[in-house]
Parts: structure tokens; sequence; C-alpha cells
């Protein structure tokens, strides 16, 4: 998920479909989006090299005075950095009342100073550690993941999501708002929402397409 920002509208009357796009800044088109029917967001909210993102609480202010009613976050772990400290980093950064979901993105890392560590038993505890500290700061977490970077990154055996009870944001991009394709991994018998599809505009904003059942 390459995304800054993700945006969610209704397409359908029995489906929500989600976008997401890179967003250097605070984002001015929310108004847009909740006049198009977008009723969702999420934002990153933690940088990649280890960081909280400045733009995420304006994303979240400027969604919420638009009228957009959910609006979730996204956190870029930095493995080589302590698990509890960028996690609450990152709540009080965006404050807590300010965001419903915050999900872990789980890809390759490119920056070497937060780089995943070679070894997949390390990477399912960090997971673990940052789960844990999720838990004791008292908010709700999920997981984004294609099956490929979990499997490359955790390894089929890590379930470590799964066993706390975390919901699964997969990602497959072919094109279809349906759980059809879905085969288990991680755990996870049913996914939460599917990203379908990227690099998709919306309002001006460059999006990946997200989807999940009312």
């Amino acid at each position: 998920m390459r995304a800054l920002l993700v945006l969610a509208f209704a397409l359908l009357p029995v489906a929500l479909a989600v976008d997401g796009g890179d967003v250097a800044g605070p984002c001015d088109k929310f108004s847009c989006a909740k006049s198009s029917g977008w009723e969702f967001m999420i934002t990153r909210s933690y940088h990649n090299y280890g960081s909280p993102d400045s733009s995420a609480p304006q994303n979240l202010a400027n969604a919420r005075d638009a009228g957009i009613q959910y609006r979730d976050i996204y956190h870029f772990p930095c493995a080589m950095h302590d698990a509890s400290g960028q996690v609450n980093a990152d709540i009080n950064a965006v404050g807590r009342s300010n965001f419903g979901t915050m999900w872990f993105d789980i890809e390759t890392n490119p920056d070497p100073n937060c780089a995943w560590s070679g070894s997949q038993t390390d990477n399912c505890n960090f997971l673990g550690e940052l789960i844990s500290a999720g838990s004791a700061a008292g908010i709700r977490m999920g997981v984004y993941a294609s099956p490929y970077m979990w499997s490359s990154i955790m390894g089929d055996g890590c379930h470590v999501g799964a066993d706390h009870g975390l919901s699964l944001w997969y990602a497959h991009y072919d094109g279809t708002r349906s759980f059809s394709d879905y085969s288990s991994f991680g755990g996870w018998s049913r996914p939460a929402m599917k990203q379908y599809w990227d690099s998709v505009g919306a309002c001006g904003i460059n999006a990946d397409a997200d989807w999940y059942p009312a």
C-alpha cells in the first residue's frame, strides 16, 4: 500500500468501495468526496522511516468536518524501533479519539534503518509487540497485507494477528468488489476489507480502490 490516504465511497447499495491515494500533505478534497457519497477514509499516520505523519491529524479533521463518518489510520511499522514507543507516538500525534482503527501495514519497508528482519520469526514477534502496545493503549487494530507480503515477511505459520482478533484488510488487484478470490492466509478465515485496484483517481486524488461489504 503506497497510499498516504485511503478514501471510501458507496458505489452500490449493498457495498462500500474505498479509494486510496498518495497525498504529500493535508487533503482538501473531502467535501467533494462526501458529496460523491464517500463514507470512509484511512490516512497514513506513521511513516515507514519511523515517525508520525504530520498530515494525518489535519486529514482526519478535514474528513470529519466534511461529514465523513468513518475515519481510520494506518501505521507503517519501523521494525528497528521500539514497538510500544512508535505505537504510542502515533496515537499521541493523531489523538486516540480521532480514529476508529489503526491498521498495521505489512509490506516491504525500503528504509534501511526500519526494514523488516530477515527472520520471519522475529518479524512475527515484532508484530505481536505492536499488537500488545495497541492493546495496552486500548485501541482497535487491524492488519493490511497481501498474501505474498505476509508469507514473505511474517511466514505462513504466523497467525499473531488473527489469534489476537485483528481484522484483515487484504490486497489483490483483480478489479472485483468481492471476497470470492480470497484464500485464507495468516490464520484469517475471512477478511474484513479488500484493496482491489491501484491508482484510481477520484475528486482529483490519485487513489487505490478498496471495498468491503456493508
